[in-house]
């Protein structure tokens, strides 16, 4: 007769390994959720530029012109104003308090006004907080290459920034803070 035991169960080692590799699985996972997180964020950011667009489209169809570069070029609550009719920023359409009634060329609201994303200013936010960036093209002498006849529209991207203090910066992909923004123009 033998004496020898029957040890069933995992070593110090087995264990180890185990976790080991399951700790490696876990911080892959992550890696691969940070990286869907950013690429929706993206595509959401790019379907609000082509919803824009479409508004800022219908409102030229009617009024014959886009709207005007903003004074502050990093804001857009003014042309957040002329496409929702959200005038005062209270988040209700209300074109009755300005001028937006008295235009027989206004035939909006050209969008909705976005509850979430609009802060108490009147800007339309991207999903990292900033506001998206406009430049009318159109009337601006001279004409730049990217949308010569329409308008430069944009987000600053994950990085947040963007090198724009003009309108040939905000066009210029090379730039360092340009190379990540999501724009509605082809780079030349």
């Amino acid at each position: 007769m033998s004496n020898k035991k029957n040890n069933s169960g995992f070593t110090l080692i087995e264990l180890m390994v185990v976790i080991t590799i399951i700790g490696i699985l876990a911080g892959l996972s992550v890696g691969v959720v940070n990286m869907v997180g950013k690429q929706n964020k993206i595509a959401a950011a790019k379907a609000t530029i082509q919803k824009l667009e479409a508004a800022l489209n219908n409102y030229y169809t009617h009024a014959g012109t886009y709207p005007p570069t903003p004074e502050d070029y990093r804001f857009d609550s003014t042309i957040m104003d002329v496409l929702t009719g959200d005038l005062n920023h209270d988040k209700v359409y209300n074109p009755a308090d300005g001028d937006l009634a008295k235009s027989s060329r206004w035939r909006g609201p050209y969008l909705p006004i976005d509850k979430k994303n609009t802060d108490s200013e009147g800007n339309l936010n991207d999903l990292w907080g900033n506001s998206y960036r406009y430049y009318e093209n159109e009337n601006e002498s001279p004409r730049c290459d990217s949308n010569p006849t329409t308008f430069l529209l944009y987000s600053c991207g994950p990085d947040r920034k963007a090198t724009d203090e003009t309108r040939e910066q905000a066009i210029d992909y090379t730039l360092e803070f340009n190379r990540d923004n999501i724009k509605n123009w082809e780079d030349e």
